[in-house]
């Protein structure tokens, strides 16, 4: 329990790094971290995936990246 609480905040942490950093849209990276809450909450034995899933939705929301 505390290993997905703590991997959540993680996360969550890294979003908010990606967001400041990047300067994309704020509603791209929200949309992103509502997309990890929901596949931590359906695939709850995949944290690496869902890490991975949101790891590339927070890259398609910067615009700079090419």
């Amino acid at each position: 329990m505390f290993k997905k609480l703590g991997f959540f905040l993680f996360a969550m942490g890294v979003s908010a790094s990606y967001a400041i950093a990047g300067g994309g849209e704020p509603e791209c990276y929200a949309q992103c971290d509502d997309d990890l809450v929901q596949c931590m909450t359906d695939h709850p034995r995949s944290p690496g995936a869902c890490s991975k899933i949101h790891q590339m939705c927070n890259q398609s929301c910067d615009p700079y990246l090419p």
